[in-house]
């Protein structure tokens, strides 16, 4: 059941970005819910995902704590209600209805027994737009029985999809979303993840071999020649260089060192996706055809 909580205004919140909220860890207990795990909080119409992070300063149980940025989210204002809701995903809608609706879903491509590639798109449909129709190029392209499809697709107004569903790779949690835990005791001999972002550059990051991200630096490049798009692999804690254990990209991957994160520009997205997504195509097919060989 939906539940009610006051929002208390607080910038020294444990929660130190808008898509967090400090919630009592009483709470998380009585409500049977995991620490970090995401839920929908709902106030006058606006809903938007947020990941729950254990905060023992909140002084009473059935109170959370919120950040200004986070506040903005809602559209919600100090000691005014919110509703809480543990159910991220809707599984029975499809994907039109989504669209449609405004809806949040997460889709699966598996054939629930290889250990080759994962390919992950966590802010598809408008959140991050055509990351997940890079995804299922790079699938459609490898085939069922070396790479496997997870993805998350949102949707609303022009402006208003990342706003309510974007949630960070490193805090997605498997308690949220039921395809992904399907996921999560198998470990992938290597993870891709789709990204967009603001920056002008296409990079390469995560935790893979820094030879396989030299390998997709080169073959996106190449396909986006002439276009002024500089595509390079991420310096070493640079922000979006993915190379955080807790990175979904990286979870996913036996001893967490198989993870590729590719962050691309709106227009390397736009006019060159089918490109890029091509490219690391070629580049996974050939690696998985050299690990057959061996």
């Amino acid at each position: 059941m939906p539940l009610c909580l006051a929002v208390r205004h607080d910038r020294s919140t444990g929660a130190s970005t808008g898509e967090r909220i400090g919630i009592h860890p009483r709470m998380l207990t009585r409500m049977g819910a995991e620490p970090r795990q995401q839920a929908r909080v709902s106030h006058g119409g606006t809903t938007a995902l947020f990941t729950l992070i254990p905060d023992t300063d909140v002084e009473e149980v059935d109170t959370i704590r919120i950040t200004e940025s986070g506040c903005r989210r809602l559209g919600a204002a100090p000691g005014q209600t919110v509703i809480l809701d543990f159910r991220c995903i809707d599984p029975a809608m499809t994907e039109k209805e989504a669209e449609i609706e405004g809806e949040f879903i997460e889709r699966l491509e598996d054939d629930g027994r290889h250990h080759r590639l994962v390919v992950l798109a966590p802010h598809g449909g408008a959140i991050e737009t055509r990351t997940d129709q890079q995804a299922e190029q790079v699938v459609a392209s490898l085939g069922s029985h070396d790479s496997t499809l997870w993805a998350c697709k949102g949707w609303g107004p022009i402006g208003h999809a990342y706003r309510a569903w974007h949630i960070s790779s490193t805090d997605l949690s498997v308690h949220s979303f039921p395809l992904l835990r399907s996921l999560s005791a198998r470990r992938f001999q290597w993870a891709l993840s789709f990204h967009g972002y603001r920056g002008n550059d296409v990079l390469i990051g995560g935790l893979a071999p820094a030879r396989l991200k030299s390998d997709l630096r080169n073959a996106i490049a190449k396909a986006v020649d002439g276009s002024g798009i500089r595509v390079r692999v991420a310096d070493p804690g640079e922000r979006y260089c993915g190379e955080s254990a807790s990175n979904l990209v990286n979870r996913l991957t036996a001893d967490a060192a198989g993870g590729i994160q590719i962050e691309q520009s709106r227009p390397a997205r736009m006019l060159h996706g089918r490109a890029i997504a091509a490219a690391v195509s070629e580049v996974y097919d050939s690696w998985i055809a050299a690990d057959n060989r061996r």
